[in-house]
Protein backbone atom coordinates (compact mmCIF):
# COMPACT_ATOMS: atom_id res chain seq x y z
CA UNK A 1 0.00 0.00 0.00
CA UNK A 2 1.05 3.11 -1.16
CA UNK A 3 1.52 6.05 1.47
CA UNK A 4 0.10 9.67 0.03
CA UNK A 5 2.54 12.69 0.64
CA UNK A 6 1.37 15.27 2.67
CA UNK A 7 2.82 18.48 2.03
CA UNK A 8 3.23 19.94 5.67
CA UNK A 9 4.59 23.15 7.77
CA UNK A 10 7.96 21.29 8.08
CA UNK A 11 8.30 20.74 4.44
CA UNK A 12 7.24 24.19 3.66
CA UNK A 13 9.57 25.17 6.11
CA UNK A 14 12.52 23.06 4.88
CA UNK A 15 12.04 24.52 1.38
CA UNK A 16 12.14 28.28 2.23
CA UNK A 17 14.76 27.91 4.50
CA UNK A 18 17.00 26.09 1.42
CA UNK A 19 15.57 28.58 -0.72
CA UNK A 20 17.24 31.86 0.96
CA UNK A 21 20.13 29.39 1.93
CA UNK A 22 20.99 29.24 -1.77
CA UNK A 23 20.49 33.21 -1.94
CA UNK A 24 22.44 34.35 1.29
CA UNK A 25 25.61 31.74 -0.03
CA UNK A 26 25.41 32.93 -3.53
CA UNK A 27 25.30 36.42 -2.44
CA UNK A 28 28.02 36.04 -0.33
CA UNK A 29 30.61 34.72 -3.01
CA UNK A 30 29.83 37.39 -5.39
CA UNK A 31 30.06 39.72 -1.98
CA UNK A 32 33.99 37.91 -1.81
CA UNK A 33 35.02 38.12 -5.67
CA UNK A 34 33.35 41.70 -5.93
CA UNK A 35 35.72 42.85 -2.89
CA UNK A 36 38.69 41.06 -3.61
CA UNK A 37 39.18 42.49 -7.10
CA UNK A 38 37.92 46.33 -6.21
CA UNK A 39 38.13 47.06 -2.02
CA UNK A 40 36.16 50.39 -2.68
CA UNK A 41 38.34 53.18 -2.08
CA UNK A 42 40.14 54.63 -4.84
CA UNK A 43 41.70 57.21 -2.64
CA UNK A 44 43.96 56.42 0.48
CA UNK A 45 42.42 57.93 3.64
CA UNK A 46 39.63 59.94 1.37
CA UNK A 47 37.59 60.76 4.43
CA UNK A 48 40.57 63.11 5.52
CA UNK A 49 41.36 64.42 2.48
CA UNK A 50 37.92 65.11 2.63
CA UNK A 51 38.30 67.25 5.72
CA UNK A 52 41.38 68.89 4.00
CA UNK A 53 39.37 70.42 0.72
CA UNK A 54 40.23 73.69 1.68
CA UNK A 55 43.74 73.36 1.90
CA UNK A 56 43.71 71.57 -2.01
CA UNK A 57 41.13 74.78 -2.67
CA UNK A 58 43.83 77.06 -1.63
CA UNK A 59 46.92 75.13 -3.67
CA UNK A 60 44.89 75.29 -6.69
CA UNK A 61 44.33 79.46 -6.77
CA UNK A 62 47.87 79.67 -5.54
CA UNK A 63 48.95 77.40 -9.16
CA UNK A 64 46.55 79.92 -10.83
CA UNK A 65 48.21 82.33 -10.13
CA UNK A 66 51.70 81.33 -11.20
CA UNK A 67 49.84 80.42 -14.89
CA UNK A 68 51.97 77.50 -15.54
CA UNK A 69 51.10 75.82 -18.59
CA UNK A 70 52.23 72.00 -19.09
CA UNK A 71 51.05 70.34 -22.61
CA UNK A 72 52.47 66.87 -23.76
CA UNK A 73 54.44 67.14 -26.91
CA UNK A 74 54.54 63.64 -27.41
CA UNK A 75 53.43 60.18 -25.83
CA UNK A 76 55.27 57.22 -27.99
CA UNK A 77 54.84 53.70 -27.06
CA UNK A 78 58.32 51.56 -28.20
CA UNK A 79 57.63 48.28 -27.00
CA UNK A 80 56.98 47.98 -23.49
CA UNK A 81 58.66 51.59 -23.00
CA UNK A 82 56.50 54.49 -23.02
CA UNK A 83 58.80 58.15 -24.12
CA UNK A 84 56.60 61.00 -22.52
CA UNK A 85 57.61 64.77 -23.37
CA UNK A 86 56.18 67.56 -21.76
CA UNK A 87 56.55 71.38 -22.74
CA UNK A 88 56.61 74.27 -19.27
CA UNK A 89 55.25 77.95 -20.27
CA UNK A 90 54.72 80.84 -17.69
CA UNK A 91 52.16 83.24 -17.80
CA UNK A 92 53.48 85.24 -21.33
CA UNK A 93 54.07 81.61 -22.58
CA UNK A 94 57.85 82.21 -22.24
CA UNK A 95 60.02 78.41 -21.74
CA UNK A 96 60.83 77.20 -18.25
CA UNK A 97 64.08 75.83 -18.33
CA UNK A 98 65.73 74.54 -14.83
CA UNK A 99 62.86 72.76 -13.19
CA UNK A 100 62.91 69.72 -11.19
CA UNK A 101 59.92 67.47 -13.02
CA UNK A 102 58.87 64.14 -11.43
CA UNK A 103 55.70 62.49 -11.84
CA UNK A 104 53.88 58.29 -11.88
CA UNK A 105 52.67 57.34 -14.41
CA UNK A 106 49.54 55.13 -13.45
CA UNK A 107 46.39 53.12 -14.57
CA UNK A 108 42.95 54.53 -13.95
CA UNK A 109 41.87 50.55 -12.11
CA UNK A 110 45.02 48.90 -11.31
CA UNK A 111 47.44 50.63 -8.11
CA UNK A 112 49.72 47.79 -8.90
CA UNK A 113 51.02 49.33 -12.49
CA UNK A 114 52.24 52.69 -11.06
CA UNK A 115 55.51 53.65 -12.10
CA UNK A 116 57.44 56.65 -10.22
CA UNK A 117 59.60 59.02 -13.11
CA UNK A 118 61.72 61.66 -13.56
CA UNK A 119 61.84 63.75 -16.03
CA UNK A 120 65.48 65.14 -17.74
CA UNK A 121 65.80 68.68 -19.45
CA UNK A 122 65.53 69.01 -23.08
CA UNK A 123 66.09 72.47 -23.69
CA UNK A 124 63.38 74.63 -24.76
CA UNK A 125 61.25 74.07 -22.35
CA UNK A 126 61.02 70.81 -22.61
CA UNK A 127 61.49 67.71 -20.45
CA UNK A 128 61.52 63.92 -21.59
CA UNK A 129 61.15 60.70 -19.00
CA UNK A 130 60.32 56.88 -20.15
CA UNK A 131 58.67 54.64 -18.14
CA UNK A 132 57.43 51.14 -18.41
CA UNK A 133 54.05 50.69 -20.21
CA UNK A 134 51.68 48.89 -22.55
CA UNK A 135 48.89 49.99 -24.82
CA UNK A 136 45.80 51.68 -22.97
CA UNK A 137 44.39 53.86 -20.39
CA UNK A 138 47.33 55.62 -18.50
CA UNK A 139 47.51 59.08 -16.22
CA UNK A 140 50.11 61.30 -16.20
CA UNK A 141 50.46 62.84 -12.18
CA UNK A 142 53.31 65.12 -12.05
CA UNK A 143 55.33 68.00 -10.03
CA UNK A 144 57.45 70.60 -11.30
CA UNK A 145 59.21 72.67 -8.86
CA UNK A 146 61.54 75.61 -9.57
CA UNK A 147 64.57 77.62 -8.15
CA UNK A 148 62.53 79.30 -5.55
CA UNK A 149 59.83 76.42 -4.27
CA UNK A 150 57.24 77.12 -6.55
CA UNK A 151 55.34 74.03 -7.01
CA UNK A 152 53.15 73.07 -9.73
CA UNK A 153 50.74 69.99 -10.12
CA UNK A 154 49.37 68.75 -13.53
CA UNK A 155 47.59 66.05 -14.91
CA UNK A 156 46.84 64.51 -18.35
CA UNK A 157 45.40 61.27 -19.55
CA UNK A 158 47.42 59.23 -22.00
CA UNK A 159 45.81 56.81 -24.48
CA UNK A 160 48.69 54.70 -25.66
CA UNK A 161 47.96 52.25 -28.91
Amino acid sequence: METEFRLTGRHVFAMLAGFFLCIFTANAIFLNFALKTFPGEQEEKSYLQGLNYNDRLALRAQQAALGWRVAIKQAALTGDQLQVRIAITDEYGAVMPDLDVSGLISRPANAAQDYAVVFRHMGDGEYEAFSPAAAGIWDLDGKAVNSRDEEFDFSSRLILQ
